[in-house]
């Protein structure tokens, strides 16, 4: 059976007892074992289908049994887990994706016991505290050699767990101990791979080694068990309820407000990383192409790039100051600002700076791209790039893997230029360093860029590995995690809502922060702030008459709110409801009388109103009263034209065509024009407003056409219109 087939009937198991549909799951996952031909499953099945066939008996006639519920419950995760292991085993003997490739050579490449892996380790450690303290001239290669046998080693551990089968609670056990290990790097490897293998199939215990190690007092750990547990939950949230040991737990967990508070962090850090590819895009679509442009040659050969999109808070002792005055000078500033404000909530600006260099053999194993950046003093020859390696340990604004990166870049410069650039970062890192200190203090700071990076090397993983497409994106995969039943019943309390809520908004996910008010307004439903929000993000996806039915209610709540009243009056007209716009405007003008933005938009309600009078009183208050005088000039015009008062409306059009004119100004100018008789004039600016609007003579003649009721009334013959146009476009 063709492994599109094997999925699909996986699907239809998984589906068929989501629904509590147990006749057709046991349907098709007969199917699945008669591709895989493993008699004790078939047995294990045939056993389940009796014991369900029983109960239904009982059930029929009305026989009662107090433990049905629990039997059943049973049956359905046996049934679960059965599905579970027919399907790993198709998949390791016939998927070609990466990762069952490499679990098909696994014991090729790692022929030891992971308790012969862990034996080696702890022998590697007493050879080298031996070697530490002996005074020999070969110290140094030994302690190398010892050092690559250790990374050898933890990298086949981490592949043990990554593609082992289900454990059994003896597993667990053992990998458990491990955990408390005093190691830099294999706790935290552990942790990773287990959640790396629970992407690929459901495994009970695995999971609980993630709930037992959520509150581990290795920080690394910790931060990796609780992002493993926000993704299991996600991925199985339909199926945990039959596992009542896993349940307990996390409603043990549930309780500690810790817990509570850096499981918020993983939420809030996944919701970020939605902006990472939009950030990437911006910088090398927008940013860097407009700064070559803008700032040329001259100020590129004097920084580089990744400095101007680096920290702008940073020490600049040593830069020209010129360097500061030429971006100010270009325009640049701003944006600049807007990429170091982004980094600073988290964002992960520095996503395209990497993304070239991941080429490194480094990152051939998949375990690397997870490694914690560490690289023993031992196997560095160069002095300054053993700096560099001390410097990156310490710093918070990379994630691990692009420490990696930068690493090995640096190590490959020229000596002069490696020498420079190195201490040039140690001069830009000691003051980002400085300046976060405070914030470490704060151990929920502190957690936060824990779990920052953990999730940037994660996405990196996913985005930019070379086999990526060989694994599920966690990035792209639905639904989000507050729509998860477990992720949101840990973070239902008012305060969680309200943060998590805050970064959907603030980042315009309107129909997110949606769902989330509403949550909201089931504790609080008189919060006119939140009826406000709800209110503006169904205006943005496009449900104006439930938008306009939410400002309501705001304004219900806190009647006579400027904001409220002017959002109202936008949505009324356009709604076409201009006369209840108008209103809406009218009182908002009552408590901000200066507004210009309100008079103008009180004159179009008129406009719209036909009220031509009243609408130009308006226009001529904003043109005398407004700095930028052109934005009353063209409904002046426009109005002016409509009234019959062709020169006054000419007279505008001229100044509007003398400023940056569009093709509507044009075309309208050209109206003005053909009903003061002068046809030659109008084919001139209509030949401009077809020419600037890049249409084509339909779509000009189109447009033409929504005009001609004006012309008409205005004493235009519509005979002459034809050739007009002809006359537009043979010009």
């Amino acid at each position: 059976m063709a492994t599109q087939e094997t999925h699909k009937l996986f699907e239809q198991i998984t589906r068929s007892l989501e629904q509590k549909q147990v006749k057709q799951a046991v349907d098709a996952l007969r199917s699945l074992l008669s591709v895989l031909q493993n008699w004790q499953l078939q047995e294990t099945l045939d056993s389940l289908e009796d014991t369900y066939k029983t109960m239904l008996r009982y059930s029929l006639q009305n026989i009662q049994d107090p433990d049905r519920n629990k039997i059943y419950n049973d049956l359905i995760r046996l049934l679960y887990q059965t599905a579970d292991t027919a399907f790993f085993q198709l998949k390791t003997a016939n998927e070609n994706l990466l990762f069952y490739e490499r679990k098909r050579s696994f014991h090729f490449y790692v022929p030891e016991s992971a308790s012969e892996l862990l034996k080696n380790l702890e022998n590697i450690a007493e050879k080298t505290a031996v070697w530490d303290v002996l005074d020999t001239a070969d110290k140094a290669k030994q302690i190398k050699d010892l050092s690559l046998q250790k990374e050898t080693v933890i990298r086949k551990l981490f592949y043990s767990v990554w593609l082992s089968n289900h454990w059994s609670k003896d597993e667990k056990a053992q990998w458990k101990t491990v955990l408390a290990m005093d190691s830099n790097h294999l706790p935290a490897l552990i942790i990773t791979a287990v959640t790396l293998n629970l992407m690929e199939t459901f495994d009970e215990n695995k999971a609980a080694l993630l709930f037992e190690s959520a509150l581990n007092t290795n920080e690394d750990v910790q931060v990796r068990a609780l992002t493993g547990i926000a993704l299991f939950l996600r991925k199985y949230d339909k199926r945990l309820h039959l596992y009542p040991g896993l349940v307990e737990r996390l409603n043990q967990l549930a309780e500690d407000p810790i817990f509570l508070r850096k499981m918020r962090h993983v939420v809030l850090q996944f919701i970020v990383s939605r902006d990472t590819e939009k950030i990437t895009r911006k910088i090398t679509d927008e940013l860097i192409p407009e700064m070559m442009q803008k700032i040329g040659p001259k100020i590129g050969q004097k920084m580089q790039i990744n400095e101007l999109i680096g920290d702008l808070e940073s020490d600049e002792e040593g830069k020209n100051p010129e360097w500061q005055d030429l971006i100010e000078q270009s325009g640049m500033q701003e944006k600049l600002q807007e990429i170091s404000e982004l980094q600073m909530e988290g964002a992960d600006v520095m996503h395209s700076s990497f993304i070239h260099l991941k080429n490194y053999p480094f990152f051939n194993e998949p375990s690397n791209w997870f490694m914690p950046f560490s690289m023993d003093s031992e196997m560095i020859d160069n002095e300054d790039v053993a700096k560099l390696s001390e410097i990156l340990k310490t710093s918070t604004l990379l994630c691990n893997s692009d420490k990696y990166s930068f690493f090995f870049s640096v190590e490959q410069m020229p000596s002069a230029y490696r020498k420079m650039m190195i201490g040039q970062f140690s001069s830009e890192m000691s003051a980002v360093n400085e300046a976060q200190k405070t914030e470490l203090k704060n151990a929920s700071q502190t957690i936060g860029h824990s779990t920052r990076q953990y999730i940037q090397d994660l996405y990196r993983f996913y985005k930019l590995h070379p086999k990526r497409k060989d694994f599920e994106d966690i990035f792209a995969t639905q639904p989000e995690f507050y729509k998860v039943s477990f992720i949101e019943n840990l973070l239902q309390d008012k305060d969680s809502l309200l943060i998590i809520c805050e970064y959907y908004f603030n980042r315009n996910y309107h129909a997110d922060a949606n769902e989330l008010i509403d949550s909201l307004l089931q504790i609080d439903s008189e919060d006119a702030v939140l009826y406000q929000k709800k209110a503006y993000c169904l205006q943005m996806t496009g449900q104006l008459m439930a938008s306009l039915d939410a400002y309501q209610k705001a304004e219900f709540l806190n009647a006579n709110h400027s904001w409220t009243l002017k959002k109202l009056a936008h949505l009324h007209r356009i709604l076409k409801n201009p006369q209840e716009a108008l209103l809406y405007y009218k009182k908002a003008e009552q408590f901000n009388p200066d507004n210009l933005s309100l008079q103008l938009n009180i004159g179009h309600c008129h406009l719209e109103l036909h009220e031509y009078e009243q609408a130009l009183k308006y226009y001529f208050k904003v043109e005398y009263l407004s700095k930028n005088k052109e934005k009353a000039w063209r409904p002046l015009a426009w109005t002016s034209f409509l009234m019959g008062k062709y020169q006054q409306a000419a007279d505008y059009y001229h100044k509007i065509l003398e400023t940056s004119p569009t093709a509507d100004d044009y075309l309208n100018a050209g109206h003005v024009q053909l009903v003061m008789h002068n046809a030659a004039e109008a084919i001139r600016l209509y030949a401009l407003s077809w020419k600037q609007s890049n249409q084509s003579q339909a779509e000009f003649s189109s447009a033409f056409a929504d005009d001609i009721p004006h012309l008409t009334e205005a004493g235009v013959d519509s005979m002459d219109l034809p050739f007009i146009l002809d006359g537009v476009f043979y010009s």
